[in-house]
C-alpha cells in the first residue's frame, strides 16, 4: 500500500475516533453536543499536522508539497468521514436526542433571525428551508463533518509549506 494512503489511513482513524470521543465527551456534559462538536476541528487540524511531520521523518527529512497535501487532505477526509458515522451510528441505535434537539436548535436560530433571512431569501425558500428541518435525518450529520471540516485544507496547505524539503 503507498506510503501517503497508510499513514492517512493510521492517522485519520486514531483523529475520528478522538473527535468521537470528544462528542462523547459533549454529550454528557452538555444538552445539545451537536451545537458544541466544531472545535474538534483543531483535533483534525492536529493529527495532519502529526501525520505530515510523521511521514517526512520516516522519508530521511525530506517532503515534497504534493506529499504534504496530500497527506493532509487524506488525512481529514478520513477523520471526518469516521466522525461522522460514529455518530450517524450513536444518534441512529444509542440516542436520537441530541439530533432532535440540535435540529430544534437550528430551527429555533432560523425564527429568531427571520427579518435578517428575509433579505437573503424570499418567503416561499425560506418557508422550504423551514420545513426542510422536519425532514432531516441523522445521517445529514456524515455530510456536515465532512463539508464542515473541508476548512482544515488551509492547515494542510501550510503544514506541507512550511515543513517542505526536497533533495537537492
Amino acid at each position: 500500500m503507498n506510503p501517503i494512503v497508510r499513514k492517512s489511513l493510521i492517522f485519520g482513524s486514531i483523529a475520528g475516533g478522538v473527535c468521537f470521543l470528544f462528542f462523547l465527551v459533549m454529550y454528557f456534559l452538555n444538552p445539545n453536543p451537536l451545537a458544541l462538536r466544531r472545535p474538534d476541528l483543531g483535533i483534525n487540524i492536529i493529527f495532519i499536522g502529526v501525520a505530515i511531520w510523521y511521514y517526512k521523518r520516516e522519508n530521511g527529512g525530506y517532503l515534497h508539497f504534493y506529499e504534504g497535501f496530500s497527506l493532509g487532505f487524506l488525512t481529514n477526509i478520513i477523520a471526518a468521514l469516521l466522525t461522522g458515522v460514529l455518530i450517524f451510528l450513536f444518534l441512529q441505535y444509542v440516542d436520537v436526542r441530541p439530533f432532535e434537539e440540535w435540529t430544534a436548535w437550528s430551527k429555533n436560530l432560523l425564527l429568531t433571525d427571520r427579518e435578517r433571512s428575509k433579505e437573503l431569501m424570499n418567503e416561499q425558500t425560506f418557508q422550504q428551508l423551514l420545513k426542510s428541518f422536519e425532514e432531516k435525518s441523522p445521517a445529514v450529520i456524515i455530510g456536515d463533518e465532512l463539508i464542515f471540516k473541508q476548512i482544515a485544507i488551509v492547515a494542510c496547505t501550510l503544514f506541507s509549506m512550511g515543513m517542505r524539503k526536497i533533495k537537492p
